[in-house]
């Protein structure tokens, strides 16, 4: 009964300076707003996105450049590339040493269905990956399944629609069994999927990490059969020149291009798979390859967001920043706080001739302390929200999911305005207590 009478109070000592108390909550919002906006930006772009898995998911890097020279150099150390050539792919693909493991190339083409017109066609960029990768990545299906293991090899014309492109080209109707055009290669749908929206999408690296999920799933051999190769959009490099532009050329060289992931029954497993990798490597030198020094390895999910520079220090300055600036307002708030628990001195001191203790005042006004932060609290909020839906207008090429305050950082917001204002409120409070009401009596 007694802290709703304080509240009460409080309430009422808001509504006596309203001018003074908005700006209290405005500056504590203010802050808060600013903090939630950019944590919630970089914990998106930063999370985990297989976080059941991501320890025992790899991706693999073999030291297969040049015998001249590095591939990069970065603090210090020779960096290896992240892709590997076609006949490494294909090497360690036939060995199958993982629980699941795929290739993982894209490239761009002209897509539409049968019943649509070469002017209905949309360029559209195309996921090549082994049929491991949609039970590896954990893809959602709506429809049907992915190709078989006997597809996968040959390289069928089979295709994996995304739930949006389904409803493009066939109305979101099941559209197992139809056919589009990819290019001028016809192709069976064998599957549609359902919501997905992986962020970041650690399995194309850096450059389309934080992009729309690419809406089309062919095999990979499929791209092969068909020299589906997008060399402009495709991420590829070659440390020596090649003889001709043919596609047996491309595939025979030390061009990296192929991306490639295993996922391995256990993380305590990495040790013996690092053991393959190894032996594949010297085997490969035996034969004349791979000249440089072994600094072949494998990076699980986390690791690879930061070796990909995902996942960089340098993204967290900005919500250093921000906590900054909400100190800075705090302080504000504080010096608002004790003039305006200043200006109630003579109501503390007739409180306190009448026989209220210091604890009794400290109460009073702590609990003013705290309904400021929880109104500041849900001002901020909805300040953080206003402004994460700015941002996602400005990256409107970004995912939608991206810019949402998860229920736990909503809660945390509010938390955050009440402790952090009821922390730096304390000052105020214990110098309003200190109030003699002798001093104070006098000047009635």
């Amino acid at each position: 009964m007694l802290i709703g009478y304080y509240f009460k109070i409080a309430w009422i000592s808001l509504k006596k300076t309203p001018l003074l108390s908005a700006l209290m909550i405005g500056t504590i919002a203010m802050g808060i707003a600013a903090t939630m906006i950019t944590s919630t930006v970089s914990i998106m772009m930063a999370k985990d996105p297989l976080p059941e898995k991501s320890e025992r998911t790899f991706s693999v890097r073999l030291s297969s450049w040049s015998p001249d020279k590095a591939y990069q150099i970065a603090r210090g150390e020779e960096v290896i590339p992240p892709m590997l050539t076609y006949m490494d792919a294909m090497n360690l693909l036939e060995e199958a040493k993982g629980q699941r493991q795929t290739a993982v190339v894209m490239y761009k083409n002209m897509v539409r269905s049968e019943s649509q017109t070469e002017k209905e066609a949309k360029m559209l960029r195309v996921n090549s990956v082994n049929n491991d990768f949609f039970d590896m990545f954990n893809v959602p299906f709506l429809y049907g399944s992915p190709w078989s293991d006997i597809e996968d090899k040959e390289g069928a014309a089979l295709v994996v629609l995304d739930k949006q492109t389904n409803y493009r080209l066939f109305s979101g109707a099941n559209s197992v069994g139809q056919h589009i055009l990819i290019g001028r290669h016809l192709a069976r749908v064998v599957g549609v999927l359902d919501s997905w929206s992986p962020l970041p999408q650690v399995f194309h690296g850096r450059q389309h990490a934080h992009s729309l999920p690419f809406p089309i799933f062919t095999p990979f051999q499929f791209q092969i059969n068909n020299n589906l190769l997008s060399k402009g959009e495709m991420s590829w490099q070659c440390w020596a020149p090649l003889d001709d532009s043919s596609l047996a050329t491309f595939l025979a060289s030390e061009c990296v291009w192929v991306r490639y992931w295993v996922e391995l029954s256990s993380a305590a497993q990495r040790s013996d798979y690092m053991d393959h990798i190894n032996a594949y490597v010297e085997q490969q030198k035996g034969s004349g390859r791979f000249a440089r020094e072994n600094l072949s390895k494998v990076f699980n999910i986390k690791e690879s967001l930061k070796e990909d520079k995902i996942v960089e220090e340098d993204d967290f300055i900005a919500v250093w920043l921000a906590i900054a600036f909400l100190v800075a307002c705090l302080l504000n708030c504080m010096g608002l706080m004790l003039i305006k628990f200043y200006g109630k001195g003579a109501e503390v001191g007739l409180r306190r001739a009448v026989g209220a203790s210091k604890q009794h005042i400290a109460m009073q006004f702590g609990c003013e302390t705290v309904l400021i932060g929880t109104l500041g609290g849900f001002l901020g909020l909805a300040l953080a929200q206003l402004g994460l839906r700015l941002t996602a207008d400005i990256f409107a090429h970004l995912p939608e999911g991206l810019m949402q305050m998860t229920l736990p950082l909503v809660i945390m917001t509010v938390v955050l305005a009440v402790v952090s204002s009821t922390v730096f409120g304390l000052w105020p409070i214990y110098r309003a207590a200190q109030i003699q009401p002798s001093a104070q009596l006098k000047s009635l």
